[in-house]
């Protein structure tokens, strides 16, 4: 039995078994009943029920907001947290819905690999739905790239996942992946049967987006037949069902054929008005849909010095290949000399003129060359300079505590004594008011005096390691009235370069600080993880947020750009007003 005959039989018995009316309404979340979860996850540390709530914030935000963009960074938010309790299903689940927005941005090839990465799972556990759905989307990409072979068997595949599967939603997209099949290899019969039969189930869909796209399939068939009347009639009854969804494709692709339509009828007006809301909604999907490439200043000074070597590589094997014909023609130069004085003198001086040329190149990748050596040089004099200050700063934050601590902390601590010596000697002196809110004040300024020292200073680090010292730290941050900060550490090394591990603690030190004073956060994140030779820090708040394109006049974060630099690391910052911040940072340890 070839792919068609195995197609129609098994959309008859779609027709008589598969499909039936929902009983059931789905169970349907509030966004304010997620937001809810999402809450009470971050109070209680819940992490699995974290993965949950930004999974169903994705799902909502693609279909009752459609933003795609926000849909996208919750389930990424949702697969990190997935990996974090190690939950297989979850990770699964969320890297399908991300390789459907892979496929709405028309990045099929990253789709593909997702996709043929995640088949095998759902096959060995033989859920049956989700394989289906699977080939349903790598049917989508072997059509947009017009492989017919392998979408026609990703059809089949599909539907004989479908066979004895009673899921109408599901059985409706495979219908109308069939007539556009069909009617891509102009079968327009078959195609025209399957439309009605789309439309007629689609009322049993509670979503008015199937029937809208079985109307518009059927009114693809009829321009196709050059029925113009009847597919404009098709095409306005399913603008009429998605008139109101913001940046559709599907409303896109009825504008222009309706246009279409009304042309072929000489009805150039309305033409012009359908082309003209085509051409609107098109510029406003290219807007909607432009992805911003936001890479690490790491990435994009590797990517830029990698881009250089190609291209001087490149260069030199064209003029390596230039000077390999320029060798040809001097020796087709002098073969055909011999044949006559004219034709040669032409080639001497075309010789030389393509020597000029390539002296010119020449002296171009020189100049090049040059101009990346004084880049690093001048990279490698800012490196020193921050070297210098930051050991400066250490250097005297060291003073100013060994001062604090040798100085006003043992003269504090002298008068705590001579005070206890006077409470020892006098019994009745703890009743006056003055004295008790005197001592009360010492013992605040002895603690002031030590949690400074401390802050500049760190004894822990040089003791115990960085570890050790971020747990002081956040310790002493933490407080009834401040925010709740969860600390997380992965394969740190206990032992690394005293420098290195201070500047790591100095970054971690200002961002609390920052987010503390400032967010407003109830909860900070810190993250320390090794990945390869880097140390990778992310520090994630709830807080107020801010917008990193303003240029804050703010000495904390340029202290912590500052000391980035200084370990040749990067640093990107996501900010969103009212919707927190979040450091990423990567630092090397050679």
């Amino acid at each position: 039995m070839d792919m068609k005959s195995f197609i129609n039989t098994l959309l008859i018995t779609l027709i008589f078994f598969g499909f039936k009316p929902k009983t059931q309404a789905q169970s349907i979340f509030t966004y304010e009943s997620i937001v809810e979860k999402l809450n009470e996850a971050r109070k209680n540390k819940d992490f699995n029920a974290l993965a949950q709530s930004y999974f169903y914030l994705a799902l909502y935000e693609e279909k009752n907001r459609r933003n795609y963009e926000r849909s996208f960074d919750y389930l990424s938010r949702a697969l990190d947290f997935y990996k974090v309790v190690k939950d297989s299903t979850g990770i699964q689940k969320t890297r399908f819905h991300i390789a459907r927005h892979l496929i709405e941005n028309a990045m099929y090839n990253d789709a593909l690999d997702e996709l043929q990465d995640l088949k095998p799972y759902y096959i060995r556990n033989q859920n049956h739905e989700r394989s289906a759905e699977i080939e349903l989307q790598l049917f989508k990409i072997y059509f947009e790239k017009l492989d017919v072979k392998s979408a026609e068997n990703s059809l089949r595949l599909a539907g004989m996942h479908l066979n004895g599967i009673e899921n109408p939603e599901l059985q409706l997209k495979y219908l109308i992946e069939n007539i556009q099949y069909y009617e891509f290899v102009q079968e327009l019969d078959t195609a025209m049967v399957l439309a009605n039969l789309c439309i007629q189930k689609s009322l049993y869909s509670q979503e008015d987006i199937y029937m809208a796209k079985c109307l518009a399939a059927r009114g693809n068939i009829l321009l196709d037949k050059l029925e113009f009347f009847d597919a404009v009639e098709d095409y306005s009854s399913s603008l009429a069902l998605i008139n109101d969804v913001p940046f559709s494709k599907d409303r896109l692709h009825v504008y222009k054929n309706i246009s279409t339509c009304f042309d072929s009828l000489a009805d150039f007006k309305n033409a012009y008005i359908f082309a003209s809301k085509y051409a609107e909604l098109q510029d406003s999907i290219l807007n909607e849909n432009r992805v911003l490439a936001v890479n690490t200043v790491t990435n994009k000074f590797e990517t830029r010095q990698k881009s250089t070597e190609i291209k001087l590589l490149e260069k030199e094997k064209a003029f390596a290949e230039e000077s390999n014909q320029q060798q040809k023609r001097a020796l087709t130069v002098l073969v055909i000399a011999l044949g006559g004085l004219l034709l040669g003198l032409y080639y001497i001086v075309r010789f030389y003129k393509e020597k000029i040329e390539t002296a010119r190149i020449i002296e171009k990748q020189n100049e090049e060359i040059n101009r990346q050596k004084i880049n690093e040089l001048h990279d490698k004099i800012q490196i020193n300079s921050m070297q210098s200050m930051i050991t400066g700063q250490e250097i005297e934050r060291e003073r100013i505590a060994k001062d604090l601590h040798d100085s006003l902390g043992g003269l504090l601590s002298t008068i705590k004594l001579k005070i206890d010596n006077i409470r020892n000697k006098e019994e009745n002196i703890n009743i006056i008011p003055d004295f008790v809110s005197a001592t009360a004040l010492l013992d605040t300024a002895v603690s002031e005096v030590r949690t400074i020292s401390q802050n500049l200073q760190p004894g822990a680090l040089n003791r115990l390691g960085l570890i050790p010292a971020l747990n002081d730290l956040i310790n002493r941050y933490d407080s009834e009235n401040g925010p709740d900060i969860i600390f997380q550490h992965f394969n740190i090394p206990t032992k690394m370069d005293q420098q290195f591990g201070l500047v790591i603690y100095r970054i971690v030190q200002e961002i609390l600080t920052n987010a503390i004073k400032h967010a407003n956060a109830s909860e900070i994140l810190v993250q320390l993880n090794k990945e390869g030779e880097d140390i990778v820090i992310h520090i994630e708040d709830d807080g107020i947020g801010f917008d990193p394109k303003i240029n804050y006049k703010s000495m904390g974060l340029e202290n912590i750009k500052s000391r980035v630099n200084y370990l040749k690391g990067s640093i990107e910052i996501d900010s969103r007003n009212n919707e927190g911040t979040s450091f990423l940072i990567h630092v090397k340890t050679n």
